[in-house]
């Protein structure tokens, strides 16, 4: 199976989470985010939707990167099933869920680190301007880029 392309999760500049939280976001911030991005310590999934829990996953976040366009997730074990979804258009759109710099279940502390994407069918996007997906709520310390369509 060929590698999935990296989907671009989110992008620098003022953005408003799910709970009305609204947060400036640095290409400095991105930046550190993704150096800090490991695996090893906490490996994001790829979950339907904005979940109350990150189950069940349809694959993993397997490095993180930024670039002036902001944040590229590099998934792995992609479910075969969920990417002829995300193909065939049915999850257009992408959200991205950060455990915050202080919160107690953040595995590196003082950045922002990558808790999920999820992939959104109807519901639109609280971060706009992402690129399109192409494979070839409220817990504390967490924010969720998404809106409630």
């Amino acid at each position: 199976m060929k590698t999935p392309a990296p989907i671009h999760i989110f992008r620098p500049g003022t953005q408003t989470d799910v709970s009305g939280t609204t947060l400036a976001f640095t290409e400095a911030m991105l930046e550190a985010s993704a150096k800090a991005y490991d695996p090893a310590l906490h490996e994001a999934p790829l979950v339907v939707g904005p979940p109350q829990t990150d189950a069940p996953a349809y694959g993993w976040v397997q490095a993180l990167a930024f670039s002036q366009s902001g944040l590229a997730a590099s998934p792995h074990q992609v479910d075969p099933e969920f990417a002829e979804l995300v193909r065939a258009g049915r999850f257009k759109k992408i959200s991205a869920s950060f455990y915050t710099p202080d919160s107690p279940q953040n595995p590196v502390p003082g950045v922002f680190y990558l808790r999920h994407v999820g992939f959104l069918g109807a519901a639109a996007p609280a971060v706009k301007g992402l690129k399109p997906v192409a494979f070839a709520a409220g817990e504390e310390g967490v924010v969720e880029f998404t809106d409630d369509a």
